[in-house]
């Protein structure tokens, strides 16, 4: 069992020293100097317990544990503190900290007091990931699906997790491409280690390479203190280059010779430091296409596509559509602690004509759409968001028309029409009851007033 980890924070570059000394061989000791690099640390490490000095640049100690309880750190906090300090103290406590210690230390009081409170916090050891800040953990057999094609790459992927092979994930917006990045990570010898992601897209070129490699003292203008980077966090886990399709060419060469030499150098440093990380990255372009182009390195993206795993997207696997459409429907009805209703043929009929065009996701927050907002036991085709309801039809209903002899239509495609003409039938039947009032006939229908005056403009109504 791997050793418990310790993350003390504190600005004083010496108190991580007398940690890593004191206790080398019984626990792990991770290091933060400021509330804020801790909160970074939280997010990808497993940490068992956090050593909390009080006084802290930006953030203070207060602040920094309200913020770790806040975003779901349950694993016990020790308060360091100076003699003056114990009312702050023992603030904290009633905050959540476990237990405090007064500077300077006597070392066998506090090895004690640490003991104490892994023992008591009935964690260490056993549940790891439940201390964790903001990280799902995601495993192959969490994720749905019936498609055959999606079935071979789940195969593929617990072949090739056990091993460190880069992977590219390629695949349309919304098909999962993290989540698929995780499940490689927490299948593969590497899941006690962190994960990290990095979004490629969503950092400003000037702050990206400081974000992925860190910075030492004095490199710029305000680095008053050393960072490490993404890539020193990762070490022994897996870091995500999301979308790194994104990434600027000048930074591809520091990338390649990261994931090559196992090495980076900190902005502003010359210290070579090494670091053991799996890289695995997505993209939603076609590498391929951006190397031809020259838009990406030819040697990076071969470095990074030792295995490539290619997400089809929803529409390409319309088996999936009905299972993920009633787990979602299921487990937002569940948070809600309501009954989940069921859909009608109609309803079926619609999920399954519509193309999907933001996948998974989109597909999701249809069924959040329906879970917060339809009351019915049996779910109808006006009750889909509207965005379904209005999409245009798919290309091969305009080709076909109404000539059976361009193309055969199918029953889906038959039932299709007949909701559109019923659909438009009851429109036409609300607006002559009311005398044209569209604000009562919506009423009266069911749907938001914008959504009948979409519908009647559809519809040429």
């Amino acid at each position: 069992m791997d050793p418990e980890r310790i993350l003390v924070v504190d600005d004083e570059p010496n108190m991580a020293w007398l940690f890593s000394q004191a206790f080398a061989g019984d626990y792990e000791i991770v290091a933060a100097s400021s509330g804020e690099q801790a909160l970074e640390l939280l997010r990808c490490l497993d940490i068992d317990l956090i050593m909390l000095d009080l006084r802290l640049p930006g953030a203070d100690g207060i602040d920094t544990l309200r913020a770790a309880r806040k975003h779901g750190f349950s694993g016990p906090v020790i308060v360091m503190t100076a003699f003056g300090e114990i009312k702050t103290a023992v603030a904290a406590m009633k905050l959540g900290a476990h237990d405090y210690v007064t500077k300077p230390f006597d070392m066998d009081e506090l090895r004690l007091t640490i003991e104490s409170s892994l023992r008591l916090s009935g964690e260490a050891g056993k549940t790891r990931h439940s201390s964790r800040v903001l990280d799902d953990v995601v495993h192959l057999r969490d994720m749905i699906t019936v498609s055959p094609e999606m079935l071979r790459i789940f195969a593929m992927v617990e072949r090739v997790s056990t091993s460190d092979a880069s992977v590219l994930v390629q695949g349309e917006s919304g098909t999962g491409k993290e989540l698929m990045a995780r499940a490689i990570h927490y299948s593969s010898p590497r899941k006690n280690k962190p994960f990290v992601p990095v979004n490629c897209a969503a950092l400003p070129e000037s702050l990206l390479e400081s974000e992925l490699f860190g910075y030492d003292e004095g490199a710029f203008s305000g680095a008053r203190k050393r960072k490490p980077g993404r890539f020193e966090i990762a070490d022994g886990g897996t870091i995500l280059l999301d979308e790194v399709g994104d990434l600027p060419l000048a930074m591809q060469p520091k990338i390649l010779r990261a994931a090559e030499e196992k090495v980076i150098e900190r902005l502003g440093g010359t210290r070579r430091i090494p670091v053991d990380v799996r890289i695995v990255a997505a993209s939603n372009r076609d590498l391929r296409r951006e190397v031809n182009e020259g838009r990406f390195r030819q040697d990076l993206y071969f470095r990074l596509a030792v295995i490539t795993v290619s997400i089809p997207p929803l529409r390409e696997r319309k088996e999936d559509i009905l299972v993920l459409a009633s787990h979602f429907l299921q487990e937002f009805c569940s948070d809600l602690g309501r009954q989940s209703p069921s859909l009608s043929d109609s309803t079926t009929d619609a999920l399954l004509a519509y193309d999907w065009p933001g996948n998974v996701r989109e597909l999701k927050n249809a069924m959040q759409h329906l879970a917060l907002l339809c009351d019915d036991s049996v779910v109808e085709p006006h009750s889909l968001p509207d965005w379904i309801l209005l999409a245009e039809p798919s290309e091969l209903a305009r080709v076909a028309g109404d000539d059976p002899l361009k193309a055969p239509i199918s029953l889906k495609e038959s039932r299709r029409r007949a909701f559109t003409e019923t659909e438009k039938r009851r429109i036409v039947e609300a607006l002559r009851i009311f005398d044209g009032n569209r604000t009562r006939a919506a009423e009266y229908l069911g749907i938001s007033r914008r959504s009948l005056q979409l519908k009647i403009k559809r519809y040429g109504l």
